[in-house]
């Protein structure tokens, strides 16, 4: 698109700054390096599109709807390439777990999300390591996904959007950390204390004991279990007569 048609473009969408045309202009030669892979862009969508993110950058406010009808593409379409136009040029916002867990409701994901991008990032060769930046969106986002489908929680499609990444790249990465987290789901159900085997072996202490007492009661000869009955009745008796003496002097006080 030669410069009068872009200038003239930027004008529909009521954008006169020179600052923000030339830096969508930058954007549109960045993009036919970086973006060559955006198979439902045009010539006229990549230039209203570059125009949005140059506005946006410079904070000028536009008709993002009415963008969207100069571009020729229908709001879906339009959606996904502005994302991946702004991932692939490095212009999209970098929001944490949490931020990004607030937005798409999912806040008890978050510890999970975290502990996926660090096995994730422990995983791969020191040298990767050293190039990986796991604040951007597309393993901040694969992560918030993933842990949500490990904790078997809904998802907000549109949270698997905000990536920015093709849908191949973005679910390669899903299935890589997903099986990441079934492993650590499995080491923490292990190292969990089986709490129903730790009750059968109190109960079974207690039975042994019972049980123990028990024996101790049958092992005693007849002639022992004799004397304890016999020292046990001689022991009620003594308490029956002095009971009754007790009465009898507590009787005689009262009429004397």
């Amino acid at each position: 698109m030669d410069k009068h048609m872009f200038t003239k473009l930027a004008s529909r969408m009521g954008i006169s700054s020179l600052r923000v045309i030339s830096q969508a202009e930058e954007y549109i030669r960045l993009s036919q390096v970086k973006c060559t892979g955006l198979c439902n862009s045009t010539a006229t969508s990549k230039a209203v599109i570059c125009l949005e993110l140059a506005a946006t950058c410079m904070k000028l406010p536009i008709d993002k709807v009415y963008a969207i009808q100069l571009s020729g593409l229908n709001k879906k379409l339009y959606q996904s390439d502005l994302k991946s136009m702004e991932c692939l040029l490095g212009l999209e916002p970098h929001l944490g777990l949490r931020d990004l867990a607030v937005q798409y409701g999912c806040m008890d994901a978050v510890k999970l999300a975290a502990q996926i991008l660090e096995r994730y990032e422990a995983s791969l060769p020191a040298a990767q390591q050293q190039d990986l930046d796991l604040s951007k969106p597309l393993f901040t986002t694969a992560a918030l996904c993933t842990a949500c489908k490990c904790l078997k929680m809904k998802v907000d499609r549109k949270l698997a959007l905000s990536s920015g990444a093709k849908k191949g790249i973005f679910d390669r990465l899903c299935t890589l950390l997903l099986r990441l987290g079934q492993e650590m789901g499995k080491e923490t159900t292990t190292l969990k204390p089986p709490i129903k085997a730790h009750l059968k072996r109190q109960k079974t202490l207690m039975e042994s004991i019972e049980l123990a007492e028990h024996e101790d009661e049958l092992c005693m000869s007849p002639k022992q279990q004799r004397e304890e009955s016999k020292e046990s009745v001689t022991q009620d008796y003594e308490a029956w007569k002095r009971k009754i003496l007790e009465n009898a002097l507590k009787a005689k006080n009262v009429h004397s």
